[in-house]
């Protein structure tokens, strides 16, 4: 892989992580607010706290685990191509 391709890959996987985050700031929103009229409570805590806190996180773990399987490789750090000399 040479420093253009890794340059490509590394902005796949920011972008990937970017959307990510987009999607999980969507859902706290949707599940700290949307559900806040809800009745329903677990262990004496409304429901809105449940998928705000802990579904999320657990939302964000399946998100890391599709990003890493799906998007991110493992590729060497060390310079592929010739190297290059900035003294001349």
């Amino acid at each position: 892989m040479n420093n253009y391709e890794k340059y490509r890959q590394v902005r796949k996987e920011a972008a990937g992580t970017a959307l990510l985050l987009l999607i999980l700031i969507g859902a706290w929103i949707a599940a700290g607010f949307g559900l806040a009229g809800i009745p329903v409570e677990f262990f004496h805590l409304p429901l809105w706290v449940w998928t705000a806190t802990i579904g999320i996180w657990l939302f964000a773990i399946i998100g890391v685990k599709v990003l890493t399987a799906t998007v991110f490789v493992d590729m060497s750090l060390d310079d592929s191509e010739e190297e290059v000399r900035h003294d001349k």
